[in-house]
């Protein structure tokens, strides 16, 4: 039985046939993605399509697009995909190149414009060797002093929550006071704030946020417990709020000036003057969520727990990501048992 086809479908299905890739992806973004997925996920793959599918495979004709062609491209993104020139591009990047290619390939397989997709027998370069790179964490004494410089202000609470709680940045922008349940001491995350290209026509700036629901993954979408601490100081900032902005939007935790959205780039940049002020060393805004999931682990959280509370998408993610910590636990745990059973 055929299907009913849109008209994004159909304009699609009838291209062509000695269509470009570069054509066929331009067609894919606007009738297909701007249609089908998520704004984020939207920006995310016309990057990918017009940084690195149309420079390297734009001017192939579709229809002659081979396994070979799409092995050599991620050969060469591997050892020389840098935009700057400084050298290849991360394999979790080349895997999101080849999701998107795969799925630009599979709807013109699914459209009749090619008999199958290349990309499915494409082989994806693996993890190269060397050591892992570890995730990015503040030592305690950086945690310390830079705690200490942090004040009521949004900026400072939302540094303090985040290592509170190992939010992401977006998340964390994100909530709501209708998430913080202060009686029960739990924060809802399922949503998250991002700058992104502003698609409404007629749109005065390229980019503005976007408060967006759904988070990066199904199990990012959860509710977290918070300390009494965290707890008080959320109280005490939101008195503070009220009185000094009741401006817009009435609902956002973190603030700006203006009573909008926090900005991700104002909250970092603010964050390095703070870092430099601690006399700590220089770490991404990402640093803060490492920094909890290491403390926790010192503190002896097990894993299952911290992967839980991060929105990993399991344990395993969590084992993984922190590696370089668990030894010296492993270690401890293996003292504990025989002082137990009274080896020692």
């Amino acid at each position: 039985m055929n299907r009913k086809l849109s008209r994004p479908q159909r304009r699609l299905s009838a291209r062509p046939a000695r269509e470009t890739v570069a054509q066929w992806m331009e067609a894919w973004l606007g009738d297909y993605v701007a249609q089908n997925v998520k704004i984020s996920t939207r920006v995310s793959y016309e990057n990918i399509t017009r940084n690195q599918i149309i420079p390297h495979l734009g001017h192939f004709r579709l229809s002659m697009l081979k396994k070979t062609h799409i092995n050599d491209f991620y050969q060469t993104l591997l050892h020389s995909g840098r935009a700057d020139g400084m050298g290849g591009l991360s394999v979790k990047t080349i895997r999101n190149v080849h999701i998107v290619l795969h799925r630009a390939m599979r709807e013109a397989a699914e459209r009749e414009i090619i008999g199958c997709t290349p990309a499915t027998g494409a082989h994806i370069p693996g993890f190269r060797g060397g050591p892992r790179k570890h995730a990015e964490a503040l030592t305690l004494p950086e945690q310390r002093a830079l705690t200490a410089l942090c004040g009521t202000d949004a900026v400072g609470t939302a540094i303090v929550m985040a290592l509170g709680t190992g939010l992401r940045m977006g998340e964390l922008l994100g909530l709501r006071w209708g998430d913080v349940d202060f009686t029960a001491r739990t924060v809802s995350v399922s949503r998250q704030l991002s700058r992104l290209k502003d698609y409404t026509p007629g749109a005065k700036a390229k980019t503005r946020l976007f408060l967006q629901d759904g988070t990066k993954t199904g199990s990012s979408t959860r509710v977290i417990p918070i300390d009494r601490a965290l707890a008080r100081r959320l109280r005490d900032y939101k008195k503070a709020q009220r009185a000094a902005n009741p401006g817009c939007p009435p609902d956002m935790i973190f603030t700006g000036r203006d009573g909008c959205y926090l900005d991700p780039a104002v909250f970092r940049y603010q964050y390095r003057r703070l870092l430099l002020r601690a006399g700590a060393h220089s770490h991404t805004i990402h640093a803060l969520r490492h920094t909890f999931a290491t403390r926790a682990l010192e503190a002896g959280v097990p894993v299952k727990v911290i992967s839980q509370i991060m929105g990993h998408a399991g344990s395993r993610i969590t084992m993984d990501t922190y590696s370089h910590v668990l030894p010296v636990f492993q270690s401890e745990a293996m003292t504990r048992i025989a002082r137990y059973i009274g080896a020692s």
